[in-house]
């Protein structure tokens, strides 16, 4: 499947029904970002723990996009296998929750394209080690991860600078409080991806704020 914009919609689903609702309202766009919460290593719940369904029943629904599936969870290895049958063609892995050692021997029996994230408390040192097994990496443009509409957290623009001159082809997500006003901003840094969930899903129509932030975003 073609992307063609840097903006990606992501939702977090309270329900399987939340999660179809949702999606139907993303229907046609190119790319999707699932996050996925269980409580453990943040403080909120999505589907599918509070249900404890079997995630693969997404596959229909979500093939049609190139699906990404952040994992903020305890247990990242099980649940990115569960999403690997549901059809996930990228997966995140916060470093807080997976050691390199245990990344590394992911990565080698998988095919699907991998990439790291780390929260704005934790030192930019700890993540060096686990680039050389990774894609991409994506950071937190908020403070407490794992819910929407957080407030934009400015020191995240100096980590992306940061990155950027160590490591001058690496790519760059951003994930959080990404929005009109913070994207004016954030579009002159070398960032690669716009992971955007409010300002997008919440909004009257999804897929009019989608085609206003890329259009942002490519300007």
């Amino acid at each position: 499947m073609s992307i063609t914009s840097p903006i990606v919609p992501a939702v977090i689903p309270k329900s399987y029904a939340d999660l179809v609702e949702q999606v139907e309202t993303l229907r046609g766009l190119p790319e999707i970002h699932v996050d996925v919460v269980d409580g453990q290593f943040v403080p909120f719940v999505s589907w599918p723990y509070g249900d404890r369904d079997d995630v693969s029943v997404a596959y229909g629904l979500l093939e049609r996009f190139s699906l990404e599936v952040d994992l903020m969870v305890e247990n990242p290895v099980v649940a990115a296998h569960a999403w690997l049958k549901a059809g996930a063609d990228q997966l995140v892995f916060h470093i807080e929750t997976i050691s390199v050692e245990r990344l590394q021997e992911f990565t080698k029996d998988q095919a699907v394209t991998v990439g790291v994230a780390i929260s704005s408390a934790t030192p930019l040192e700890k993540l060096y080690p686990y680039l050389p097994f990774v894609d991409y990496v994506q950071v937190m443009g908020i403070a407490t991860i794992g819910a929407q509409g957080q407030p934009f957290d400015v020191s995240v623009i100096e980590r992306i600078k940061t990155l950027a001159d160590r490591y001058p082809q690496l790519s760059l997500s951003i994930d959080g409080s990404v929005n009109k006003e913070t994207l004016v901003q954030l579009k002159t840094l070398p960032i690669h991806r716009f992971i955007v969930g409010s300002a997008i899903v919440k909004q009257t129509n999804p897929k009019e704020a989608y085609a206003e932030l890329t259009h942002i975003a490519l300007s």
